[in-house]
């Protein structure tokens, strides 16, 4: 494969063979656990697939390779993405990066009188945008029922 002097390395002569498949699925896990995000891992599944094809038929060609290497990747990305969300991996906290979240089911102090459906809570250190369907008053105790973005969703508590 190393040209002498004036000489092009032809793509044909670089060695196809399962070292190669089975290097390169090892690289996309490294790449899968250095940027997270579930995409990697299927190509490497592809990869090591190819790998195994080719070590039983060392005699394909690098296209029929590359051939089997798409059509594996896309059919496991397709696979894969379908498995994960009908089973979704789960978090040790649900609420993570969803910060509204953790105040569901809790009650809270209108600091604002309720105008037009909205007014404001405050937790901790924060004022909260709260929306419900009620004219609430404010010192009035509320109940956090959802989200709709950063804007809780409130009702009346009870007496």
């Amino acid at each position: 494969m190393r040209a002498s002097r004036g000489e092009s390395v032809m793509f044909e002569d670089f060695v196809f063979n399962h070292w190669l498949w089975f290097v390169a699925a090892l690289a996309l896990i490294g790449f899968e656990v250095a940027m997270p995000g579930v995409v990697f891992m299927w190509l490497a599944i592809a990869s090591a697939i190819v790998g195994f094809v080719v070590l039983a038929m060392p005699d394909m060609s690098w296209e029929m390779q590359f051939v089997v290497f798409s059509v594996l990747s896309v059919v496991s990305v397709f696979v894969g993405r379908s498995y994960l969300k009908k089973h979704p991996l789960e978090t040790q906290d649900a609420t993570l990066n969803r910060r509204g979240a953790q105040y569901v089911g809790h009650n809270y102090t209108l600091v604002s009188d309720m105008e037009n459906g909205e007014g404001k809570i405050k937790i901790g250190d924060t004022l909260w945008k709260v929306r419900g369907e009620f004219a609430g008053k404010s010192g009035q105790v509320v109940h956090v029922t959802g989200t709709d973005g950063v804007i809780l969703m409130v009702s009346e508590q009870p007496s």
